[in-house]
């Protein structure tokens, strides 16, 4: 006759607790998935829009600056010829364009030096709040806690992004990383059956974070700067340089433009000494 063999049935909130937690755990790791995508997306944008700035933009700013002192000389010599005094010209001319004045303005001032960011003060709550969050997950994902070869490639690909929303105050990415982590009480045995609504709930932070990270790369893949960068890296692969081949043609049209505001200061000036 052979032995009983004991056999250990879970009970089913042990069951569904043991699901929701590996759920959890699956969770986690989309999280960290698409907030990595979303981070190398941001900078992926973010050099292309410099790249676009260095060979495009520098040529739009000044096109719409010799575009408005174009339009200023004609107003000149409109009101010369309609008898209008030299003092009430440059008067009226100052109250047209004064708008148009102050954007090219401001654009030029960002040609030259970029503003610096001034750094966001938290109140005491929220800043003790992220320094928390940046302690827990720093701990929890440093790479020198492992000794997995693949953990460590993921943790070190991590650390840099927990850091970046550290420095730059950035709770929203911390809090969403921290989503999912489960208390050391909740993971012993007696407490486990005990829980499962809260894993429950837990479980929908997570799906309502992954929801809303996908929302954002969508946003962001949506944009304007986004759209020329896959135009212009679609052409590259084709062997077609659209940066190059529009600066070219800004080009021509600010040396034309250039021309014709030449020409019409000469005349203002032919005007004002006749």
């Amino acid at each position: 006759m052979k032995p009983a063999v004991l056999v250990y049935v879970n009970s089913n909130d042990e069951k569904e607790t043991r699901r929701l937690l590996q759920a959890i755990k699956a969770k986690q790791e989309q999280i960290e998935e698409l907030t990595m995508a979303m981070e190398h997306l941001k900078t992926e944008v973010d050099l292309f829009q410099h790249r676009y700035d260095a060979h495009v933009g520098r040529y739009y700013v000044e096109l719409d600056k010799v575009e408005l002192e174009t339009k200023e000389y004609r107003l000149r010599l409109q009101l010369y010829r309609e008898k209008v005094s030299a003092e009430e010209i440059e008067a009226r001319v100052a109250s047209c364009f004064k708008v148009n004045r102050a954007r090219v303005t401001s654009y030029e001032c960002e040609k030259e030096e970029q503003p610096k960011l001034e750094e966001k003060v938290l109140p005491k709550e929220e800043a003790k709040h992220l320094q928390t969050l940046y302690r827990k997950l720093a701990k929890r994902y440093h790479p020198d806690k492992t000794v997995d070869a693949e953990e460590q490639h993921r943790r070190k690909q991590l650390m840099p992004l927990i850091n970046r929303a550290y420095q730059e105050q950035d709770i929203q990415t911390l809090a969403r990383l921290n989503l999912g982590e489960i208390d050391v009480a909740m993971q012993r045995e007696e407490a486990i059956v005990e829980r499962p609504a809260q894993l429950q709930a837990e479980l929908r932070n997570l799906n309502r974070a992954t929801n809303e990270l996908r929302l954002e790369i969508n946003r962001l893949k949506a944009g304007r700067t986004y759209q020329l960068k896959e135009q212009v890296e679609n052409a590259k692969e084709g062997g077609t340089d659209l940066l190059a081949a529009l600066a070219k043609r800004l080009e021509r049209k600010v040396k034309a433009s250039r021309g014709q505001l030449a020409r019409l200061i000469n005349m203002w000036h032919r005007a004002k000494t006749s």
